[in-house]
């Protein structure tokens, strides 16, 4: 049976709601690989009423399938043939295939280390193992709740939130279960332990042999003990099923466009430069398209290879993908007239397409997309802004044409395949969510905890016209925080937070703390130092200013507008909470390297405009904000602990800055030791 089908709709009377590919659920087995047995509960969603009935109907068709790669297997061989130091050679015979002398030479004692490297080298070969069939220990009706109810805390992945039943993510389903299991892992499993850190496994319905649903990556058993460990946190992929067109578009048109007409619009491009910078732009347009286009799509692949090679080593237990997840959701190719009746549905949105590259799923051949693999690590997502949008917009709004590698005839030549309307292009929609919460994760916002670490997941909602001026200065504000999270908040950090035994770690698409770049006019005409106006947010770095000789002025939040393109609403409750609670906030939205750390204020407390021009309201920052490069600036443990508690930005994985275009394919890899933070540095990709 090929268990990666993709046949998710929704026909049957009870499915699998939570745990799901981005919110999966960790369970523990003991070092010594003692432990066999395991339960869990599971959330699904119904028509009917009868527990006695769901239980009936479940029962036999819940599979649990291990998620395992041949190089997984060879790899335990080595490690085998390590101690024995024999038997190896006949053993491999059977996963390669090759000549009994090219195996002798390859795996012979003293190349075993080499062997191991080429291992690591190779491309994941992933395959599903023999199923598991639990059993149904206990079935019972749940009903939803808020998140700012204390039982929401107490029991996220089995608490459905009516959001999920308003905008129909289940279509027609609206009674909810929770389904206790049991089941054994078998002895080849455990075996595997002694090389894996965990190992995921799908959760797969099914009826008469057919496969109804799959809820890919949704279960990880893990050995980690959570005192040592790595993850990995990106953001803003923005996958879109366009960004796989846009090269073969180009050079389609390319193709047919005459070489002369070319050269003319080359030499009138060259012609209207008027600025150094633009001069600099022209020489990276002079590179092939290949070398310069940069598709997010590509991004994503190449930081899943990544990846699966740190899974390989053990060096990577989860990755956190915090928001704008795709571009948006509906597919550009879909006529106008198909839209307005397709409302959102899996298989016409980008949603479908980010699975596509998250399992590796076959995809159609298309011109520059590179080839893939399935990520080998759970994930952990939120939403961003983008996610919310429904419909494509024009490549040459704002110059993204030009982040994307692209020259203005080439986007010129991408919208003429592929128009896109001005009006609908900003408009924002829950609905535009369905098929997020029912195919990837069907929480807005949640928490886990593994050993003493909290993480805590915040949506930070849609664009906000409230903040009017950011949206049109090209740094958009975002709807959230509600109160109903802020409580949510309020009810970890009193029930389920111990500050001074545990780390905390607090993840959001929209950034907390967000300076403008430069300094307003007024308070350039106010502050000076040394006889020089300071101006630039870099140039208040605090280790520059302090290697001048001036401690006072290293707090930057009274001299910059530190919430420009941050949350509209409960901001002050927001930074409370990072200043009191989190050990490190990580966010993104604004494809830039920033970083802050917070403390206390001191009785100097600064006050922001809350939403210009709409409300000329001050609130209150009950934080005092320093800037530099801290992960470059701190490196131990000791450090970390001693200067924080930090607030940053993490560079976009898909696409750079307007300004810092080269920022792109980065990720932020954080490192616990002995139960301490000990980095959070910035890598990227192709570095």
């Amino acid at each position: 049976m090929n268990v990666l089908s993709e046949n998710n709709s929704i026909t049957e009377t009870a499915i699998l709601v939570n745990p799901n590919l981005g919110h999966p659920r960790f369970l523990e087995i003991d070092q010594k690989l003692k432990k066999k047995k395991f339960q869990t509960c599971l959330l699904f969603i119904s028509d009917k009423r009868d527990p006695a009935y769901i239980r009936d109907y479940l029962n036999d068709r819940i599979k649990i399938v291990p998620i395992l790669d041949y190089k997984w297997q060879s790899q335990l061989l080595l490690e085998r043939e390590r101690k024995e130091k024999k038997g190896f050679l006949t053993k491999v015979k059977h996963f390669f295939k090759r000549k009994k002398k090219q195996i002798s030479e390859l795996l012979s004692q003293k190349k075993i280390e080499k062997t191991q490297r080429r291992l690591e080298s190779l491309k994941s070969r992933v395959y599903r193992g023999s199923p598991i069939f639990p059993s149904i220990l206990e079935v019972r009706s749940v009903l939803t709740h808020s998140i700012h109810d204390l039982e929401y805390i107490n029991n996220e992945y089995c608490i459905p939130q009516d959001y999920l039943i308003k905008n129909h993510a289940f279509e027609t389903l609206d009674v909810f279960y929770e389904i206790k299991i049991e089941f054994t892992l078998a002895d080849e499993l455990l075996d595997l332990f002694r090389i894996r850190n965990f190992i995921m496994f799908d959760i797969v319905q099914e009826k008469n042999g057919i496969t109804e649903r799959i809820n890919y990556h949704s279960l990880v058993v893990s050995k980690n003990n959570w005192h040592d460990f790595t993850f990995v946190q990106a953001t803003d992929l923005h996958l879109a099923q366009r960004n796989d067109r846009i090269y073969g578009i180009i050079k389609e048109w390319m193709d047919t466009f005459k070489i002369e007409n070319l050269e003319l619009i080359e030499e009138a491009y060259k012609k209207d430069q008027k600025t150094k910078k633009r001069e600099e732009q022209a020489e990276l347009f002079k590179l092939p398209l290949k070398r310069r286009f940069v598709n997010p799509n590509n991004q994503f692949r190449i930081f899943i290879k990544l990846m699966n090679r740190k899974v390989f080593r053990n060096e990577l237990e989860f990755v956190v993908l915090s928001g704008d997840l795709i571009d948006f959701t509906l597919l550009s190719k879909l006529p106008k007239d198909i839209k307005k009746y397709v409302d959102f549905d899996y298989d016409f949105s980008n949603w479908k397409i980010f699975k596509k590259i998250v399992l590796n799923f076959p995809q159609k051949k298309r011109r520059g997309v590179i080839k893939g693999e399935e990520l080998l690590c759970p994930i952990f997502t939120i939403l961003g802004n983008h996610d919310y949008r429904p419909y494509h917009y024009d490549i040459r709004w704002a110059g993204l044409y030009r982040k994307l590698g692209l020259k203005l005839e080439e986007a010129l030549a991408v919208n003429d395949k592929l128009l896109a309307l001005p009006i609908s292009a900003i408009v924002k929609s829950k609905r535009a969510l369905r098929a997020y919460w029912s195919q990837v994760n069907p929480l807005n916002d949640f928490s886990i905890k593994l050993g003493n670490n909290n993480f805590i997941f915040l949506n930070t909602g849609s664009d906000s016209f409230k903040n009017f001026l950011d949206l049109i200065t090209g740094h958009p504000s975002l709807t959230g925080l509600t109160t109903k999270q802020i409580i949510y908040l309020q009810n970890l950090a009193s029930h389920k937070i111990q500050q001074k035994k545990e780390n905390s770690f607090l993840f959001l698409h929209g950034p907390p703390i967000n300076p403008k770049g430069k300094r307003s006019f007024l308070k350039r005409l106010s502050k000076k130092i040394s006889g020089k106006i300071i101006t630039k947010l870099d140039e208040f770095k605090e280790s520059v200013i302090k290697k001048i000789g001036i401690k006072k002025d290293t707090r930057i939040d009274g001299k910059f507008n530190v919430k420009t393109g941050t949350v509209s609403t409960n901001w002050s409750s927001l930074i409370e909470f990072c200043k009191n609670y989190c050990n490190l906030t990580l966010a993104g939205h604004t494809h830039s390297l920033k970083e802050f750390r917070l403390d206390d204020p001191k009785g100097l407390k600064t006050r922001v405009f809350n939403a210009p021009p709409f409300s000329l309201k001050k609130v209150e920052n009950p934080a005092a904000v320093y800037y530099d490069v801290y992960s470059e600036i701190y490196t131990s443990a000791k450090d970390i602990e001693k200067a924080g508690p930090f607030v940053v930005q993490t560079p976009a994985l898909g696409l750079g800055g307007y300004r810092n275009p080269d920022l792109a394919g980065a990720y932020r890899e954080i490192v616990i030791k002995e139960d301490k933070l000990d980095s959070f540095k910035v890598k990227f990709i192709d570095r």
